[in-house]
């Protein structure tokens, strides 16, 4: 089974997927991909360390992490917030600290805190998965840890005959992970780019 299937779908929609090539991916386009003019300006920038997990309802997806990892870390250095960005402990002793927390919708205990709207059902037989993205930042020096948290969802949909509402097609399950990936991160981490800029003198 492909990561990207693993990485999306609850356990209750995996074994559906053995049906073939019928399953759509979706992206929920409520949350939007940050702009150029929207972007956090640091005055001076520093070397910070990153760390990445994806979860599933919380606990740790190996095979998950290994395939968004690069993304993550793209998201990091394209952010402009840090002058370098290493796996290994940063001169300074800052830490970036970035987790996707992959949820079912159909959950009532997670979907409580989603947009209204990310819901199953929505065309034929569409299945919604959640994803809570969490930037937590530790400064150099020992300063307050920052943390913001955003949501988004992928919608996939078998044998569905047209478009979940607010969301956008992609072509593969892969393509769907790393676009929600992307925007999912990088909007909490443009947050975390707004507070280090406020503390920086």
């Amino acid at each position: 089974m492909k990561i990207a299937r693993v990485a999306v779908l609850s356990a209750c929609l995996v074994g559906s997927l053995s049906l073939g090539g019928c399953a759509t991916f979706y992206v929920d386009d409520q949350l939007k991909d940050v702009a150029a003019a929207d972007k956090a300006k640091v005055a001076s920038p520093q070397p910070v360390q990153m760390l990445f997990e994806f979860q599933t309802k919380g606990v740790l997806n190996s095979r998950a992490t290994d395939f968004v990892k690069k993304n993550a870390e793209a998201v990091v250095k394209n952010s402009g917030l840090f002058s370098s960005v290493s796996e290994t402990p940063a001169p300074t002793g800052a830490v970036v600290s970035l987790t996707i927390n992959n949820v079912p919708l159909t959950d009532d205990a997670y979907a409580k805190g989603f947009v209204t709207g990310f819901t199953f059902g929505l065309v034929g037989n569409t299945v919604g998965d959640g994803y809570i993205c969490t930037v937590d930042y530790l400064p150099a020096g020992g300063g307050a840890k920052i943390t913001k948290t955003t949501r988004d969802a992928i919608y996939t949909s078998l044998g569905a005959t047209s478009n979940p509402p607010h969301a956008r097609k992609m072509k593969s399950g892969d393509e769907a992970v790393k676009a929600m990936a992307t925007k999912c991160l990088a909007n909490p981490l443009n947050e975390v780019g707004r507070e280090i800029s406020k503390a920086t003198p």
